[in-house]
């Protein structure tokens, strides 16, 4: 995909060996231009991707520092120089020298040599495209990303890592976890951190895993879930791992609050009839205790004082059975009917027991109120043992005794 054009920078007078870099095909996604001097100069150096410089017959150290000084910092340097000069030049700092050819060279020599030096000049592009396609995708990436060594040292990570952790790469590179995440190792040791444990995992197995993990960041704990895959080595060993994080704490808050909104009431913050029928399902032979809840001349309070005084008696009934029974199941499963479930073998003792103390407690909090004076609550229970009745016929039977109770509430006045 990339596109290379090399400027050559040819120095000396030898044209024949020259004729044959010229006439050499370039690679693909490579293009070719030649610039040439007997001499070195200044200017041309300065332009050249590739200089090649015939320094025979010449100073060679003299020619070979004039190029240092001028050529660009990327440029390549290769010197064709005599055995002599060859010897001369290794006492010179030559970092900076792509190769030197001894000359002299046959044309099939010279053709075999531009070759070997294309190639690897090939590779390097080719690397660098490589580099290029791995930062550009991970760095584009709103995710951390990560790679380890198996010591759990970061050998790269992607800049929303370095984001994350408010860290720069270079602080990051060579770090484990305690360090990039600001734990302290003991912390670690006796923390519920499962990062390098996790890591572990992914090397013993061999595989791609996933992960849910918890990390401090800031002041603040966010929930990851993570994908690990190990690295393999030249010889098929595990030789670290990458891994991706997502941050999916918003999510799961989202999660937990579209959950809510379906199981709970929105008003008094109750269960709802939903909830209930769907965790007594979960429940496995069941003694259960079903409390039926209705309040009397409830719908004259909306009629004489309005719904929000309506809606302030659901509240109040709710809070009260929230505080009287806060062990157990309670649920607003009507507009002013209400259910309490309690599990556990009880005696009809007890529960009548606690169903005149919910009526209690109730008819005393609507008292406290002016507004709430008139109305009342009709409690009716139901029990079975290691669920030898229905759920359904339980809350038929404590209906049938609330409203029982309802009519003896209404002849008594």
């Amino acid at each position: 995909m990339y596109h290379c054009n090399l400027c050559f920078y040819l120095i000396g007078d030898r044209k024949d060996l020259f004729e044959i870099l010229k006439k050499a095909e370039p690679f693909s996604h490579f293009t070719h231009e030649f610039i040439e001097s007997s001499r070195p100069e200044e200017e041309l150096t300065g332009k050249a991707d590739v200089i090649v410089a015939d320094v025979q017959g010449t100073d060679a150290i003299k020619a070979f520092r004039l190029l240092l000084a001028h050529k660009k910092e990327e440029a390549e340097l290769i010197l064709l120089a005599d055995k002599d000069q060859t010897e001369l030049l290794m006492d010179e700092d030559l970092e900076s020298v792509k190769d030197i050819w001894t000359m002299p060279l046959s044309e099939k020599e010279m053709k075999f040599r531009f070759l070997k030096w294309y190639q690897t000049c090939k590779m390097s592009k080719d690397f660098w495209q490589t580099q290029n396609y791995l930062d550009s995708t991970i760095n584009g990436v709103p995710h951390m990303i990560w790679y380890k060594d198996k010591e759990g040292l970061h050998i790269k990570v992607n800049e929303f890592f370095c984001k994350i952790v408010n860290k720069t790469m270079e602080q990051v590179q060579g770090r484990d976890h305690c360090y990039i995440w600001d734990i302290d190792p003991e912390e670690y040791a006796n923390g519920e951190f499962i990062c390098m444990e996790s890591e572990f995992e992914v090397m013993e197995k061999r595989e791609t895993c996933i992960f849910d993990e918890d990390v401090k960041i800031g002041d603040s704990m966010r929930n990851l879930k993570t994908y690990k895959s190990p690295l393999f080595d030249l010889d098929g060993s595990v030789m670290g791992t990458v891994g991706v994080a997502v941050d999916v704490t918003q999510e799961l808050l989202y999660e937990k609050m579209l959950l809510k909104n379906a199981n709970t009431d929105a008003l008094t913050g109750l269960y709802n009839r939903r909830y209930v029928y769907e965790f007594i399902e979960k429940v496995e032979d069941p003694s259960i205790t079903v409390f039926g809840i209705d309040l009397n001349n409830f719908k004259k309070i909306n009629d004489i004082y309005g719904h929000q005084e309506g809606d302030k008696a659901l509240v109040l009934t709710a809070e009260v059975l929230k505080e009287c029974m806060p062990e157990d199941l309670v649920a607003r499963v009507g507009g002013d009917e209400f259910m309490v479930v309690m599990f556990g073998k009880r005696t009809a003792e007890e529960i009548e027991e606690t169903r005149k103390m919910l009526e209690s407690r109730l008819d005393e909090a609507y008292k406290k109120d002016d507004n709430l004076q008139i109305i009342s609550a009709s409690i009716g229970s139901a029990h079975s043992d290691k669920g030898k009745t229905s759920f359904d016929m339980l809350v038929g039977e404590a209906d049938a005794v609330m409203y029982r109770e309802k009519e003896k509430k209404k002849g008594g006045r």
